[in-house]
């Protein structure tokens, strides 16, 4: 069973309003995200978000990392695929080939650009190395990837990366986000698997 975590517990200073509850074609973030991870095949949502509701951070004010620890310690699954809420234009194929390519090599893994989206194999594992560098003030996402031995999936120049792991945490980001939203405005043609390197 996978289970899709969506990282929405920041505090979005720099966009200046919750990133989270942004709407584009009447849907928010969130909700963006969350339809994203189970169209890409998860039976279940966990959302890291310090708010009643959802899975609030045991280690407070320690980032990303600890978002994706709370929410593997409250849920009992065999893997996991993590997105951030502020990735807008994340398709659902590439997070399903993120795990594909997870599962065929047996490993927990990434898109080479991005340290998140990511998808972890061995949940024991990551749930050890969280716990660890977290009470060692390590709050890296890459350095978490590096210590359970993650393996980056390589896309093609201007392809995915250019577009799908496009950020939006600031208006600017956002303005373009919606840009390429409404106007589908995409650099990839939706043959995804075509763009794989391995």
């Amino acid at each position: 069973m996978v289970l899709g975590i969506v990282l929405a517990g920041g505090q979005s200073r720099r966009m200046g309003t919750d990133k989270a509850m942004l709407t584009v074609k009447g849907k928010t973030q969130l909700q963006r995200a969350t339809d994203c991870l189970v169209n890409a095949g998860c039976e279940q949502i966990a959302i890291s978000r310090n708010e009643v509701g959802f899975v609030t951070d045991q280690f407070l004010q320690q980032g990303p990392l600890a978002g994706i620890q709370a929410c593997l310690a409250a849920y009992q699954c065999h893997e996991a695929v993590v997105i951030p809420v502020d990735m807008p234009l994340i398709e659902s194929r590439s997070i399903a080939a993120l795990i594909q390519f997870g599962r065929t090599q047996g490993h927990s893994c990434y898109f080479e650009s991005s340290a998140l989206p990511c998808y972890l194999s061995d949940l024991e594992v990551a749930k050890a190395q969280c716990m660890q560098r977290l009470q060692h003030g390590k709050r890296s996402i890459n350095g978490f990837l590096q210590a359970i031995a993650a393996k980056p999936l390589r896309f093609k120049q201007n392809s995915l990366a250019k577009y799908e792991l496009l950020n939006s945490n600031t208006p600017q980001q956002w303005q373009l986000a919606q840009h390429l939203m409404i106007n589908k405005e995409r650099a990839w043609d939706g043959q995804h698997h075509s763009h794989l390197s391995r």
